[in-house]
């Protein structure tokens, strides 16, 4: 197979042979021997080329393509996270194979990704995210893994609320909250600027499908005091616990009203 642009660093050679699992590179000019990085590889002209054309038909809807382009750079490029997510995305939604995307996130939680290789992601994130609600909590953790930088904080804020906002708004129950998920929206708020994210938080109180309120239930005690231990009273820690700015003081205020409403309605 021909690897455009790939060449020895030794002698300038193109005449190579080149290991995709390994990222070794032999040169059968000089005899040199070396290892591409991940930087180096995703920067080759053919990869840079596939990936780009990969998004753009993902983006455009056109999944053939999306994927035919995804392949050319996986043959170079084994771990793209970019090119990995639009196979897993197609075999797991379109092509019945169910758990493609669990084993996507499983396996690139453990690779650092370059800055662009990120980003790139997370807007394929926010594009799919109609598909993606399941995978709400895989998403934010690959992008806190991957933005550490105070650079990089608004960006994560930014990605953060519209995904979360998002798949809260398309919930069928409360039973995504779970510890773990409460865990991280409570560091995320500390730590980024989530407005919308805290608000739909808040309006689940009543808008959420396990909520008493949604279908006049307050009769059934045990379900109105589970729905409030496990989703009211960790909502009320996320709110809590946001980074002091414009939105705290009010969001605090509306979730207390809330909460007080709510065990009004409940006879706590």
């Amino acid at each position: 197979m021909e690897y455009t642009g790939l060449q020895c660093h030794g002698c300038g050679s193109t005449n190579v042979t080149f290991d995709p699992k390994t990222r070794l590179i032999s040169c059968n000019q000089c005899g040199k021997t070396e290892y591409y990085s991940r930087a180096t590889l995703g920067a080759n002209g053919k990869v840079a080329f596939s990936r780009d054309n990969a998004i753009k038909f993902f983006k455009e809807g056109m999944r053939e393509n999306a994927r035919r382009y995804a392949q050319d750079v996986l043959n170079i490029m084994q771990d793209n996270a970019v090119a990995l997510f639009i196979m897993a995305y197609e075999d797991e939604f379109y092509n019945g194979k169910e758990g493609s995307m669990k084993r996507f996130f499983a396996t690139m939680m453990d690779v650092a990704l370059e800055y662009d290789e990120v980003t790139e992601l997370m807007d394929l994130f926010v594009i799919s995210a109609h598909n993606m609600v399941d995978f709400e909590e895989q998403m934010l953790k690959m992008a806190i893994l991957n933005l550490q930088g105070k650079e990089d904080r608004e960006k994560l804020s930014n990605f953060a609320d519209d995904i979360s906002k998002f798949c809260i708004s398309k919930r069928s129950s409360a039973d995504f909250l779970t510890s773990d998920m409460a865990e991280l929206y409570r560091d995320i708020a500390e730590n980024c600027d989530i407005p919308g994210t805290c608000l739909m938080l808040i309006k689940g109180i009543k808008d959420n499908p396990s909520s008493p309120y949604r279908n006049n239930s307050f009769y059934m005690k045990g379900n109105t005091r589970l729905f409030y231990d496990k989703y009211v009273v960790p909502v009320g820690n996320i709110i809590t616990a946001m980074k002091p700015n414009d939105h705290k003081a009010k969001f605090v205020s509306v979730y207390n009203k809330f909460r007080v409403e709510y065990e009004k309605d409940a006879a706590f």
